[in-house]
C-alpha cells in the first residue's frame, strides 16, 4: 500500500497566504514512476480545509504563477523536467496540459529542463543544453539563436541554465553552470561576462537596476546588463544559494543549511525562533510575506511573526 506522505520539491508564493507546492509521494519512486502531487495551501480559510490538492502523471520540478489577464484567469503553472506544462485554474479547479517540443529525454532529444516563469505576460522556460523558450499563442517556441547553441553533452561548451526571469519580454535574464548568464532584448542575446566561473543557481529580478544573482560557493550577485555585475557575499561564505527572494530591506537566501539573509552589508543566518530552527531549499515572496520551502518543513514569515505550517499527511515537524 502507497503511503500519502509527502516532500515538497518546488514551490511558488501566489499571495501573502496562498502557497503552491509541486510535492512528491514519498513511496513513490520517481525514477521509476512519472507522478507529482500538486498542492495549494490558503491560510485565510478554516482549519481542516485549507489544503486542496490534485495528480498529475508528470515529474514537476518548477512552478509559478501565471497572472489573470483580460482574456484568462488566474492560473498555477508547473513544468515537468521532461518540457510537459500543466496550466491549472484554481477557481474552477480546470487543467490542460502542453509539450514543449523537444524538451527532455524521453519525450525529446534536447535534454531536461530546470525552471519555468511568467515574465511580462509571457512563460519562459529554461534548461538544459543552453534550452530557453517562450509561450506564444498557446505555442511553445525556441529562443535559441546565435550566440547561443545546442552542446553535445561532452562539449566544453555544453550549458544548464538553472533559472529565468526578467522585467518584460524585452528584457530577459537565464542563469546557469559555470558562471554563465545571458540577456534577452526581445530580438537578440547578449552574453554578460562574470568575475565567477561557479554554477548559478538562481536569479530574481525586482527592479532594472535590481538583479540578483546566488549560486555555489557563496555567490551572491547584484547588478543588470548595462552597469555589470558586482559580487556582494563575504569571502567566507561557502554555500550555495539554490534560491532567493527579496523581502523588505533583505535578500533571503535558501540553503541546505537553513536560511540565511543579505541586510545589505553581510550575510547572515536568520533565526526565526522556531524550534527546530527552518529547513530550506526554495525561497518566494510577495509583498506582504515571505515563504520557505523545504524537503518537508513549510514556513512563512510576514515582517513580524515566522509561523510554521504542517502538511496535513505528514507527521507535525516537533522539537
Amino acid at each position: 500500500m502507497i503511503g500519502t506522505e509527502v516532500y515538497f520539491i518546488s514551490g511558488c508564493a501566489v499571495e501573502s497566504d496562498i502557497v503552491y507546492l509541486a510535492t512528491q509521494l514519498e513511496d513513490v519512486d520517481s525514477s521509476e514512476y512519472t507522478h507529482t502531487r500538486m498542492s495549494a495551501y490558503v491560510g485565510r480559510l478554516e482549519p481542516g480545509r485549507q489544503w486542496f490538492y490534485h495528480d498529475v502523471n508528470a515529474n514537476i520540478v518548477s512552478v509559478c504563477q501565471k497572472a489573470q489577464s483580460a482574456t484568462e484567469l488566474r492560473q498555477l503553472v508547473a513544468l515537468s523536467k521532461e518540457g510537459e506544462v500543466e496550466l491549472w485554474t484554481s477557481k474552477d479547479g480546470s487543467s490542460s496540459m502542453e509539450k514543449i517540443p523537444d524538451a527532455g529525454v524521453r519525450h525529446g532529444d534536447l535534454g531536461y529542463l530546470r525552471s519555468i516563469r511568467e515574465i511580462g505576460n509571457t512563460l519562459f522556460a529554461c534548461g538544459f543544453n543552453s534550452q530557453v523558450y517562450r509561450r506564444q499563442g498557446g505555442a511553445w517556441i525556441s529562443l535559441v539563436s546565435a550566440p547561443l547553441k545546442h552542446h553535445h553533452a561532452a562539449s566544453n561548451d555544453y550549458i544548464v541554465f538553472n533559472q529565468i526571469d526578467g522585467f518584460s519580454e524585452e528584457d530577459v535574464y537565464v542563469a546557469g553552470s559555470n558562471g554563465t548568464l545571458y540577456h534577452w532584448n526581445g530580438q537578440a542575446w547578449k552574453k554578460i561576462p562574470l568575475k565567477t566561473d561557479e554554477n548559478l543557481e538562481c536569479i530574481r529580478c525586482y527592479g532594472v537596476d535590481d538583479v540578483w544573482i546566488g549560486g555555489a560557493n557563496g555567490t551572491l550577485l547584484n547588478g543588470n546588463v548595462t552597469s555589470g555585475f558586482k559580487d556582494v557575499s563575504d569571502v567566507a561564505d561557502n554555500e550555495t544559494f539554490w534560491s532567493l527572494a527579496k523581502f523588505k530591506d533583505n535578500i533571503y537566501l535558501g540553503t541546505t543549511q537553513g536560511l540565511f539573509a543579505y541586510n545589505g552589508r553581510a550575510i547572515e543566518r536568520v533565526v526565526t525562533g522556531l524550534v527546530p530552527e527552518v529547513e530550506t531549499y526554495t525561497v518566494d515572496s510577495t509583498e506582504d510575506a515571505i515563504w520557505s520551502i523545504g524537503a518537508k518543513d513549510l514556513v512563512r514569515f510576514d515582517g513580524e511573526v515566522w509561523t510554521r505550517i504542517n502538511h496535513p499527511d505528514n507527521p507535525p515537524i516537533q522539537p
